[in-house]
């Protein structure tokens, strides 16, 4: 005969089977909601994917923030350094050390060493020295350029970037002044004229006008 706790033991065994079936048909609150959950994550990833994202916009291309190549005094109505005006464009880049950056019937542009040969019938007919960061055009995918620094001064030590009263220290005042009223690419708001070379100063980013560029023609 059959004790009691056993005949419990065995109702409880015959009963776990069915408690097990029935809970696997059964669907639980708790994963459905995590379901859901889940659905509205991917729906938000998705959305995200889709959404066009912002391009950011075309930053110049840095130039060196150093003077590279060989020391050129800036000699007004004369030339660079070495490099003279009537010089041909074997010449300047055997001068220079490189070849020109930007070389085309009009002009051998060096933009990391910020200064250029504007060229008539193949030779240096004006020479041009630009204050670091001044706008230098495109280069060959589109992107905006802008120039380094030049590795040179105007003798005694006129600097690009000086202040216009610097500048006079050095050099006296001017034989003409000519403001400069019309829109342009370096925003440079006057022209000094002195002999040999013509003196351009821009207004800088942070409002300050500095010397940014020298123009060398024959006297």
């Amino acid at each position: 005969m059959r004790q009691p706790g056993a005949r419990l033991l065995l109702a409880l065994g015959a009963l776990c089977p069915l408690i097990a079936c029935r809970s696997q048909g059964r669907s639980s609150p708790y994963a459905a909601a995590d379901a859901s959950a889940a659905a509205r994550e991917a729906a938000v990833a998705s959305a995200a994917a889709a959404k066009p994202r912002p391009q950011p916009s075309a930053m110049p291309v840095r130039a060196a923030t150093f003077p590279e190549g060989p020391l050129l005094a800036i000699d007004a109505g004369k030339g660079v350094g070495p490099i003279r005006i009537g010089a041909n464009v074997a010449t300047i880049e055997r001068l220079m050390g490189v070849p020109c950056e930007v070389k085309t019937a009009e002009v051998c542009r060096y933009i990391v060493r910020a200064v250029e040969f504007d060229l008539k019938n193949g030779i240096a007919d004006r020479i041009v020295v630009h204050r670091h960061d001044r706008p230098a055009g495109p280069d060959a995918s589109g992107r905006p350029q802008v120039y380094g620094v030049f590795n040179g001064v105007i003798p005694p030590g006129v600097a690009m970037g000086m202040v216009p009263s610097a500048v006079t220290e050095f050099l006296g005042k001017p034989t003409s002044t000519e403001p400069v009223t019309t829109p342009n690419d370096f925003n440079t708001i006057e022209r000094d004229t002195y002999p040999g070379m013509v003196l351009e100063f821009d207004r800088y980013t942070n409002g300050k006008v500095l010397l940014g560029g020298v123009v060398i023609a024959r006297k």
